[in-house]
């Protein structure tokens, strides 16, 4: 049986917490970092976005986790930093479909993936072409991170 390490996400961690951040202190919507928008497909298991912001969501209880949203509008967000060729690439077709799945369940503006980062990356001009439009997914929008901050400056 392969064993494999732990792989460290504290960077996709620190890096939530930076645009949270920047979106508090350059954005008069609500920002609401790790936020539940919903089921997955026909799943039980919970859709959680990295930010979704303008909306409406609340905190289940006072030491909960999670926000969880109210579905009244937003946008989902979902950050992907790729920092070994591969992982973060390979993931991009799937989330597109996550998030146009939550727009069309639960009637969200629209979803952002924001790609952070330079290193790692084989596929991100591919991913932000016109060559990589995901039909599937036409409220989905990828970005570069310097252009998600430009949109909220």
């Amino acid at each position: 049986m392969a064993t494999h390490a732990s792989r460290d996400t504290t960077t996709g961690n620190k890096k939530e917490l930076e645009l949270e951040v920047f979106l508090n202190e350059n954005y008069s919507g609500n920002v609401y970092p790790q936020a539940v928008v919903g089921k997955q497909f026909t799943t039980n298991k919970d859709h959680i976005v990295d930010i979704l912001i303008g909306g409406d969501a609340y905190k289940k209880t006072k030491k909960a986790k999670r926000w969880t949203s109210k579905h009244k509008g937003g946008k989902l967000v979902s950050l992907k930093r790729q920092g070994v060729g591969g992982t973060a690439e390979e993931k991009i077709d799937f989330e597109c479909n996550k998030l146009q799945d939550a727009i069309d369940k639960y009637g969200y503006e629209c979803g952002i993936i924001v790609l952070c980062g330079h290193d790692g990356w084989t596929l991100k001009e591919y991913f932000l072409s016109d060559n990589f439009k995901h039909s599937d997914s036409p409220d989905v929008t990828i970005i570069t991170e310097e252009t998600f901050r430009g949109q909220y400056k």
